[in-house]
């Protein structure tokens, strides 16, 4: 797979999209003060930044399912629209041009995510959950490292330093609009039991709001870990780099998870792969918040990432396989869904917190891990992912 064209251009795409989207807060909080843009500003900008890339995402798969054999033309395209809005950012000299140039920014975001989803399951479709995860290892890593890129040069270059961020960008852009040339349309067809049409309607419609439900709650646990824990641990009186590296420690081993899920979906099926990870990171969860000492807590922070983040690539093939749509829209509702349920969830558990408290609630969200699991119990378990109708380059086609 790593030899794959089309594989590594949108793995390298997703690594540098998720990049630009994670320096949105570092900017705002270096603006504020030249600016003065108010806390409620920042959110709100922040919020509405989400919300802007999620929303979009299930139009734009609509898009791409549209334009068979022009998909990674797309990609690219949306890749570059990021370069030049994040760029732009940079320079909004106000509040009044900054916030419509910074809302435009995470278009290119919403086109990317669908077409680069299901682009990587097409590049290898016997294996199509090891390279989803694949792909979204490379968004995780992206996230992970941008903070501090867009730190650094920051703290150099001022509010300027995220424009050399965005050049080097147009790198992977460049390996999206080459592979663009290569693409050709390619449906893999699996074959499925047939059924009566009442039945077939009735288990449809089951096994989707199953999935639906499984999907919001799931996210939502996994958005309440990444926002609140620095400030659970801060609470505590822990020290800014200590809570900052156990975040960082639970979103990289989210990252890890992803790959390690999608190997393990492919060999043994992907209902197994959501429900034990779902059970077993209620006890390392509760670890997490009642443990002693330090370490004890660090461990239990990593093994209830890799849990918890390692589930989203393999979610993502089972929507492909579940909804009644075409693959790109198929990948833009989920993706699309996944993140607004995320921030939705976040939003309630903070409202709720600051009535029974943090901890409270982070002890509730690790045991809806339950729950969610009994719903995955309802999910159809092949042995192996079936490949999902996506499209394939010619160069995959031809055996690169």
């Amino acid at each position: 797979m790593l030899r794959n064209r089309q594989l590594m251009a949108v793995v390298s795409g997703h690594f540098m999209i998720d990049m630009l989207n994670s320096t949105g807060a570092v900017l705002l909080a270096v603006l504020a003060g030249p600016l003065g843009l108010s806390n409620i500003q920042i959110g709100t900008a922040l919020t509405a930044y989400v919300l802007v890339g999620s929303l979009s995402q299930p139009l734009f798969g609509l898009l791409a399912d549209r334009m068979h054999g022009r998909t990674m033309l797309l990609a690219g395209g949306g890749l570059i629209w990021m370069c030049i809005f994040s760029a732009l950012v940079a320079l909004a000299p106000n509040w009044s041009l900054l916030l419509p140039v910074f809302l435009l920014a995470p278009l290119g975001s919403g086109l990317f995510h669908p077409i680069g989803t299901a682009a990587a399951a097409a590049s290898d479709p016997e294996r199509a959950s090891s390279a989803t995860a694949i792909f979204f290892f490379g968004g995780q890593a992206g996230l992970a490292i941008g903070p501090f890129l867009a730190g650094y040069l920051i703290g150099h270059f001022q509010r300027i330093g995220i424009i050399p961020l965005a050049a080097i960008a147009l790198l992977p852009a460049i390996l999206l609009l080459t592979a663009s040339r290569n693409q050709a349309v390619h449906v893999h067809r699996t074959a499925r039991p047939t059924r009566p049409q009442g039945e077939r309607a009735r288990i449809a419609t089951s096994l989707i709001v199953a999935f639906i439900v499984l999907v919001a709650v799931r996210s939502s646990i996994q958005a309440t870990y990444q926002a609140f824990l620095p400030k659970l641990f801060s609470d505590r009186g822990w020290d800014p780099a200590m809570f900052g590296l156990l975040a960082g420690v639970f979103m990289g081993a989210g990252a890890i998870g992803q790959v390690a899920s999608g190997a393990v979906a492919d060999r043994f099926g992907m209902r197994l792969t959501v429900i034990w990870p779902l059970l077993l990171s209620i006890p390392t969860g509760l670890i997490c918040f009642l443990a002693p000492t330090n370490w004890e807590i660090f461990t239990a922070v990593a093994v209830t990432g890799l849990l918890v983040g390692g589930q989203h690539s393999v979610l993502v093939v089972y929507a492909q396989q579940l909804l009644p749509v075409k693959q790109g829209f198929a990948a833009g509702l989920i993706l699309g869904f996944t993140f607004a349920s995320g921030a939705i969830g976040t939003w309630l558990a903070g409202l709720i917190a600051d009535v029974v408290g943090l901890q409270s609630v982070m002890l509730g969200m690790t045991l809806l891990g339950l729950p969610v699991a009994l719903l995955a119990i309802t999910l159809p378990g092949p042995r192996r992912a079936p490949a999902p109708a996506v499209l394939a380059p010619a160069s995959v086609l031809a055996g690169d």
